[in-house]
């Protein structure tokens, strides 16, 4: 495949998986490691791995891969600045109407939850909210689907037992 093609297609490939791309960065994006830095990495991972992609797996779960494993290795390498996440670091969300002040209580809430929990649980709860089945998380993972049950169980009790407090 000429370059030509090959750009055609990487574009075309991340056109198809711009969400999930959009998802795992701004999960793992903090003041400190911001969204456009990890976005960029990403990127870059999925344009140098794109060309030995041997669809062992689907597209979809490989994006995944890449996306996940390059954003806990930027963090990784990153590490001695990052820093928890506070609530203020949170996007704020602009609801029009007052109707809507039950959902963006429950969204911030929900983000300040997820923003407490290590990368590992934040890379299983976004794909579980992302509604991917236990076996693409574990396929995505490369962990037993059991594993990915009784963690995404603890991560839930973790997250309900935060909320009664």
């Amino acid at each position: 495949m000429n370059n030509s093609d090959y750009n055609k297609s990487f574009t075309a490939m991340v056109g198809r998986h711009e969400k999930v791309i959009f998802s795992v960065c701004f999960f793992y994006a903090t003041s400190e490691v911001p969204f456009d830095d990890l976005r960029q990495e990403v990127l870059i991972s999925l344009f140098k791995g794109y060309r030995n992609f041997r669809q062992e797996s689907s597209e979809a779960t490989w994006v995944y891969k890449v996306c996940i494993n390059t954003c806990l290795f930027f963090l990784r390498k990153c590490s001695p600045k990052v820093k928890t996440v506070s609530f203020d670091d949170i996007p704020s969300f602009h609801f029009q109407e007052d109707n809507d002040h039950a959902l963006r209580e429950k969204l911030e809430w929900l983000y300040a939850q997820i923003a407490q929990l290590n990368p590992m649980e934040k890379a299983l709860i976004l794909m579980w909210l992302d509604e991917l089945s236990y076996e693409e998380i574990a396929m995505n993972m490369g962990i037993p689907r059991n594993t990915v049950a009784s963690r995404l169980y603890r991560i839930k009790e973790k997250i309900s037992f935060r909320k009664e407090v």
